[in-house]
């Protein structure tokens, strides 16, 4: 599947039959281990290293802030694909939460819409496992299962890593798996 940057017409193309040389991003394939949390994985969309700032932006721009994502299919199939990449590669019917930014974006909740699909995990809030006061019974929950992270776009990597190690210490020995639909893995080990 590949994405593509025309200048002239300032617009992506989608290609979903092939990956090309010219493909702003790329799907990570089996994942990426985050060495730092032990048992956690890395999914979702990464730009290719030589794609520049401005594009970057203005892709992230594109896919986090449509005027309506089901009215663009191109941008549906491309979450889609990731998502079911994912499901493919963890089976989502074993991850019974989903830890998710407190303020949703369009973007995030369409991407939970379509995890229901395969799965109807309980959602949590970052705010709600990282806040001041920590919740008993969400803690024991999450010290007995798989968790998925997902988020829309991964810049920085400063929120994940919060919430990353958080969920490590309530949770040792459990998968965690991070889903992000545009990210960058490097920029999340770098903040560790």
């Amino acid at each position: 599947m590949g994405v593509t940057y025309d200048k002239e017409q300032d617009k992506f193309i989608f290609n979903f039959e092939h990956d090309g040389i010219d493909d702003i991003v790329s799907l990570t394939g089996h994942g990426y281990q985050m060495e730092a949390f032990g048992k956690c994985f890395y999914y979702g969309y990464q730009f290719q290293d030589t794609v520049d700032g401005s594009v970057r932006s203005a892709f992230i721009k594109y896919v986090k802030f449509p005027e309506s994502i089901q009215a663009d299919s191109s941008l549906t199939q491309f979450i889609k694909k990731a998502i079911d990449d994912l499901n493919d590669k963890i089976n989502l019917y074993d991850y019974d939460l989903v830890v998710m930014p407190e303020s949703s974006s369009k973007l995030n909740q369409y991407m939970l819409r379509y995890i229901y699909r395969f799965n109807q995990p309980k959602l949590i809030k970052v705010d709600d496992l990282c806040g001041e006061k920590p919740d008993e019974a969400l803690c024991a929950s999450i010290r007995q299962q798989n968790v998925l992270v997902v988020d829309d776009v991964t810049t920085s990597g400063s929120t994940l890593n919060e919430i990353l190690r958080t969920l490590r210490i309530l949770n040792e020995d459990n998968a965690i798996t991070v889903f992000s639909l545009i990210g960058h893995k490097d920029l999340m080990a770098d903040a560790v």
